[in-house]
Protein backbone atom coordinates (compact mmCIF):
# COMPACT_ATOMS: atom_id res chain seq x y z
CA UNK A 1 0.00 0.00 0.00
CA UNK A 2 0.97 3.56 -0.48
CA UNK A 3 1.04 6.37 2.04
CA UNK A 4 -2.24 7.83 3.19
CA UNK A 5 -3.26 11.23 1.77
CA UNK A 6 -4.84 12.74 4.84
CA UNK A 7 -3.79 12.82 8.39
CA UNK A 8 -5.08 10.01 10.50
CA UNK A 9 -5.32 10.53 14.21
CA UNK A 10 -5.01 7.52 16.37
CA UNK A 11 -7.53 7.65 19.11
CA UNK A 12 -9.65 5.09 20.77
CA UNK A 13 -12.80 7.11 20.36
CA UNK A 14 -13.03 7.24 16.56
CA UNK A 15 -12.57 4.16 14.43
CA UNK A 16 -10.19 4.58 11.57
CA UNK A 17 -12.07 3.99 8.36
CA UNK A 18 -10.09 4.27 5.15
CA UNK A 19 -11.83 4.80 1.88
CA UNK A 20 -10.58 4.44 -1.69
CA UNK A 21 -9.68 8.11 -2.14
CA UNK A 22 -7.39 7.97 0.88
CA UNK A 23 -4.91 5.74 -0.95
CA UNK A 24 -2.94 6.81 -4.01
CA UNK A 25 -2.68 4.43 -6.94
CA UNK A 26 0.61 2.56 -7.25
CA UNK A 27 1.39 3.46 -10.88
CA UNK A 28 2.19 7.06 -11.75
CA UNK A 29 -0.60 8.91 -13.59
CA UNK A 30 1.75 10.81 -15.89
CA UNK A 31 2.49 7.73 -18.00
CA UNK A 32 -1.20 6.97 -18.33
CA UNK A 33 -1.95 10.58 -19.22
CA UNK A 34 0.72 10.57 -21.94
CA UNK A 35 -0.70 7.35 -23.37
CA UNK A 36 -4.24 8.75 -23.43
CA UNK A 37 -3.08 11.96 -25.12
CA UNK A 38 -1.08 10.01 -27.71
CA UNK A 39 -4.06 7.73 -28.43
CA UNK A 40 -6.39 10.72 -28.77
CA UNK A 41 -4.01 12.42 -31.20
CA UNK A 42 -3.75 9.24 -33.27
CA UNK A 43 -7.52 8.98 -33.48
CA UNK A 44 -7.91 12.63 -34.47
CA UNK A 45 -5.19 12.29 -37.12
CA UNK A 46 -6.81 9.21 -38.61
CA UNK A 47 -10.20 10.95 -38.78
CA UNK A 48 -8.80 14.02 -40.53
CA UNK A 49 -9.97 15.15 -43.95
CA UNK A 50 -9.26 12.67 -46.68
CA UNK A 51 -8.18 13.70 -50.12
CA UNK A 52 -10.96 13.19 -52.58
CA UNK A 53 -10.02 10.70 -55.25
CA UNK A 54 -9.31 12.42 -58.51
CA UNK A 55 -11.90 11.84 -61.17
CA UNK A 56 -10.24 10.61 -64.34
CA UNK A 57 -10.47 12.97 -67.26
CA UNK A 58 -13.05 12.25 -69.89
CA UNK A 59 -11.98 11.30 -73.37
CA UNK A 60 -13.24 13.49 -76.25
CA UNK A 61 -15.86 10.86 -77.15
CA UNK A 62 -17.07 10.66 -73.55
CA UNK A 63 -17.27 14.45 -73.36
CA UNK A 64 -19.31 14.45 -76.57
CA UNK A 65 -21.64 11.83 -75.07
CA UNK A 66 -22.12 13.88 -71.89
CA UNK A 67 -22.72 17.11 -73.85
CA UNK A 68 -25.21 15.43 -76.16
CA UNK A 69 -27.10 13.85 -73.30
CA UNK A 70 -27.33 17.12 -71.37
CA UNK A 71 -28.57 19.00 -74.45
CA UNK A 72 -31.28 16.42 -75.13
CA UNK A 73 -32.38 16.30 -71.48
CA UNK A 74 -32.64 20.09 -71.24
CA UNK A 75 -34.60 20.27 -74.48
CA UNK A 76 -36.88 17.49 -73.27
CA UNK A 77 -37.44 19.28 -69.97
CA UNK A 78 -39.00 22.17 -71.90
CA UNK A 79 -41.53 19.92 -73.63
CA UNK A 80 -44.36 20.19 -71.05
CA UNK A 81 -44.11 23.98 -71.01
CA UNK A 82 -43.10 25.03 -74.51
CA UNK A 83 -43.92 22.21 -76.92
CA UNK A 84 -43.05 24.02 -80.14
CA UNK A 85 -39.69 25.24 -78.86
CA UNK A 86 -38.84 21.81 -77.44
CA UNK A 87 -39.84 20.11 -80.70
CA UNK A 88 -37.70 22.45 -82.76
CA UNK A 89 -34.73 21.99 -80.40
CA UNK A 90 -35.07 18.21 -80.43
CA UNK A 91 -35.35 18.20 -84.25
CA UNK A 92 -32.25 20.34 -84.52
CA UNK A 93 -30.36 18.13 -82.05
CA UNK A 94 -31.40 15.02 -83.98
CA UNK A 95 -29.57 16.44 -86.98
CA UNK A 96 -26.56 17.66 -85.02
CA UNK A 97 -25.78 14.70 -82.77
CA UNK A 98 -23.59 12.01 -84.29
CA UNK A 99 -25.48 8.88 -83.20
CA UNK A 100 -22.79 6.56 -84.55
CA UNK A 101 -20.19 8.24 -82.35
CA UNK A 102 -22.52 8.06 -79.33
CA UNK A 103 -23.23 4.36 -79.96
CA UNK A 104 -19.52 3.61 -80.38
CA UNK A 105 -18.76 5.42 -77.11
CA UNK A 106 -21.53 3.54 -75.29
CA UNK A 107 -20.15 0.21 -76.57
CA UNK A 108 -16.67 1.14 -75.37
CA UNK A 109 -18.11 2.08 -71.97
CA UNK A 110 -19.96 -1.24 -71.77
CA UNK A 111 -16.61 -2.96 -72.22
CA UNK A 112 -15.28 -1.01 -69.22
CA UNK A 113 -18.32 -0.52 -66.91
CA UNK A 114 -16.34 1.35 -64.21
CA UNK A 115 -16.17 4.33 -66.57
CA UNK A 116 -19.96 4.68 -66.48
CA UNK A 117 -19.74 6.05 -62.93
CA UNK A 118 -17.43 8.79 -64.19
CA UNK A 119 -19.86 9.55 -67.02
CA UNK A 120 -22.83 9.72 -64.63
CA UNK A 121 -20.93 12.02 -62.28
CA UNK A 122 -20.07 14.32 -65.19
CA UNK A 123 -23.72 14.34 -66.28
CA UNK A 124 -24.87 15.17 -62.75
CA UNK A 125 -22.39 18.04 -62.53
CA UNK A 126 -23.46 19.42 -65.90
CA UNK A 127 -27.18 19.10 -65.10
CA UNK A 128 -26.72 20.91 -61.79
CA UNK A 129 -25.00 23.86 -63.47
CA UNK A 130 -27.27 26.80 -64.18
CA UNK A 131 -28.48 26.96 -67.74
CA UNK A 132 -26.87 29.61 -69.88
CA UNK A 133 -29.28 32.44 -70.45
CA UNK A 134 -29.72 33.82 -73.94
CA UNK A 135 -27.85 37.04 -74.51
CA UNK A 136 -30.16 39.98 -75.00
CA UNK A 137 -29.46 42.43 -77.73
CA UNK A 138 -27.79 45.62 -76.59
CA UNK A 139 -29.19 47.56 -79.49
CA UNK A 140 -32.10 49.72 -78.35
CA UNK A 141 -33.16 51.21 -81.63
CA UNK A 142 -32.51 50.89 -85.29
CA UNK A 143 -29.57 52.79 -86.69
CA UNK A 144 -30.42 56.13 -88.18
CA UNK A 145 -29.73 56.79 -91.82
CA UNK A 146 -28.08 60.02 -92.75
Amino acid sequence: MTPIRRAVYLSSELPIAMIARDVRPIGPRKKLRRFVVAAALAIVASCGPKEAPKVPALSPDETYLVDSYVKVRRAGAMFPYQRQLADSLLDRLAGEIDTVRVARTAAALNANPERWTVIFQAIEERMSEPRPQPVESTRTSEPTRS
